[in-house]
């Protein structure tokens, strides 16, 4: 359907797939969201260490959108180029060809299907992903993964309509407290937004097994962090 300058935008931009207590949730999302979460996203950029004229290689699936698209438009933001990728073992070779090929500075969103794919292709997943300065893992399968193949991957996780990323330090997942309220209830993180969006959330469970920690980080950023509990129950991305 075409749009007229008279027409009024939909109002709906997207409707992303969220499990919320265990169940898979319609969370629609609108422009605003999506544009809001961008800005808040070029803090993981800066993280990153992504600026003018550099690339990063976000892997996802469609249902990550309300997710995955923020970064992008992040990249954007802080004049970076982005390309992507499905995080799907079919589609892993496209991953690796883009890394070659582009050379990106970050790649987010790596997944176990992604390593599955690549080492179905007979390519390692630590020799595929070396080259890279920033590698932010979507699952505890490909961080464990590329840990064991020798590198120190960080880790992205979808926490509730947000996500959250390790910093260069390794000491916890950063999350926009100015956007989010974070708290803990029977060992697992709700959130609770505090800017305005199109669907509101109160204290919804995110399924992020851990705790919250609120002291001065060492990589000087603000804001609340995400403490997973151990390797064997973390459970970021569902």
């Amino acid at each position: 359907m075409t749009l007229f300058a008279s027409e009024t935008p939909p109002r709906v931009w997207g409707v992303g797939r969220l499990v919320v207590d265990g169940a898979v949730t319609p969370w629609p999302v609108g422009q605003f969201d999506i544009d809001d979460e961008a800005e808040a996203a070029v803090a993981h950029m800066a993280s990153l260490g992504v600026g003018a004229g550099d690339v990063v290689l976000v892997v996802a699936t469609l249902s990550d959108a309300i997710h995955a698209v923020p970064l992008e438009k992040a990249s954007g933001l802080v004049g970076a180029l982005y390309s992507s990728a499905d995080a799907t073992v079919t589609d892993a070779f496209r991953t690796a060809y883009l890394i070659e090929q582009l050379r990106p500075r970050a790649v987010v969103g790596v997944n176990g299907a992604v390593v599955s794919g690549l080492r179905e292709r007979g390519r390692e997943p630590g020799e595929v992903f070396a080259a890279v300065p920033a590698v932010a893992t979507a699952d505890d399968a490909a961080w464990r993964l590329l840990v064991d193949g020798g590198l120190a991957p960080r880790r992205w996780a979808k926490v509730g309509p947000t996500s959250a990323l390790e910093c260069e330090g390794r000491s916890g997942l950063h999350l926009d407290g100015d956007r989010w309220d974070v708290d803990v209830a029977d060992g697992r993180v709700v959130v609770t937004n505090r800017a305005t969006r199109l669907t509101s959330c109160v204290r919804l469970r995110t399924g992020f097994a851990g705790s919250i920690a609120d002291d001065p980080c060492p990589c000087g950023r603000p804001g609340p962090r995400l403490m997973p509990e151990t390797p064997a129950q973390r459970q970021w991305v569902v």
